[in-house]
């Protein structure tokens, strides 16, 4: 199969496998854990699987890793503490996402590398 066929599959199952992941952080209970939780993931596998080769990259990366981030529902919901004017939440909760996505990406860097040398 040509290469651009092979390459629309994978992104194609990692997309799936992605938003079904994402579908299924969406039912955690507490507020704005689902979102935080799912982007958090994605940041350590996209960073996970940065320097790989071959279709990884697309299929985990673009397609898992970019299915599962949920950075529109993040903007709703930060649009929701600014109309609530809840500003401390606000701060934490972008802080929090902020740093701790590149802490996450961070490692998975780190772990790619360990694990693919």
């Amino acid at each position: 199969m040509p290469l651009l066929i092979w390459t629309t599959v994978a992104i194609f199952a990692g997309a799936f496998a992605g938003g079904v992941s994402r579908w299924a952080l969406a039912h955690i209970p507490a507020p704005r854990m689902g979102t935080w939780a799912a982007n958090m993931i994605a940041c350590s596998v996209l960073g996970f699987v940065a320097a790989q080769p071959g279709l990884v990259p697309l299929a985990v990366g673009t397609g898992f890793a970019g299915a599962l981030s949920t950075w529109s529902t993040l903007a709703k919901e930060l649009g929701q503490l600014i109309r609530d004017r809840n500003w401390s939440g606000l701060v934490r909760y972008t802080l929090a996402t902020a740093v701790l996505s590149l802490v996450a990406a961070g490692f998975g860097l780190r772990w790619g590398a360990l694990a693919f040398g």
